[in-house]
């Protein structure tokens, strides 16, 4: 084991190791089996777009930060109060649940060179989340009075591996498309006088951006 990690260290630590500055765009996701989040979506994830970028500190480590932003949404029919006929349900018996998220990451990335197209990487990140909750019997209306919304806060941490594919632009330049795979957790996030709702479970991101 002691061996191990010492090799490890030292792939690191070699030039062969490459990290590099970066901007791109990405999609990510978050599990969400909490039951509260069925007020807002009938998926088992929190799915968000966003930028992330990254500066090198280290021939092998970055530190990168983002920012992802989620709007999800769902019709919430009262308990005995729609009439349903052929799956069409009464709407006045009804009312629009929204859940808009914005996530802040910070971290590092470690890298390394395995081929000149292929660098596998590690990173862990601390995530900084504010949601804003929406109830509205009448979307169409920005001034409904009857509009309820209700804001929280939380935060926790992302940790996972992904691969960048390096394509070789010009010089020091490149496009790299890559994906990321791993785990992430937040606290539960408490939305005054409707409950809380948390986020954990398996988490990525993929994108493209360019490496400079």
């Amino acid at each position: 084991m002691l061996s191990t990690m010492i090799s490890l260290l030292v792939t690191l630590a070699s030039p062969a190791a490459a990290s590099s500055n970066e901007l791109s765009f990405e999609v990510g996701w978050i599990g969400a089996n909490d039951p509260a989040w069925d007020l807002f979506s009938s998926g088992d994830s929190l799915a968000s777009v966003g930028l992330r970028g990254g500066f090198a500190v280290h021939p092998n480590v970055a530190i990168i930060a983002g920012w992802q932003h989620a709007t999800n949404g769902a019709t919430v029919y009262f308990n005995g109060a729609g009439e349903e006929d052929d799956d069409y349900y009464d709407e006045s018996g009804s009312f629009r649940a929204a859940l808009y998220t914005d996530q802040i990451t910070v971290g590092s990335k470690a890298d390394v060179k395995v081929f000149k197209w292929l660098h596998p990487y590690v990173t862990a990140q601390v995530v900084g989340m504010r949601g804003l909750a929406r109830l509205d019997d009448d979307s169409n209306d920005d001034e409904n009075l009857t509009q309820v919304q209700r804001a929280g806060l939380t935060g926790g941490f992302l940790a996972g591996g992904g691969l960048d594919f390096i394509i070789r632009v010009r010089g020091q330049v490149a496009i790299a498309p890559y994906v990321e795979l791993g785990y992430g957790w937040l606290a539960p996030m408490v939305l005054p006088d409707l409950g809380s709702v948390q986020f954990s479970g398996f988490a990525g991101r993929t994108g493209v951006g360019v490496r400079f």
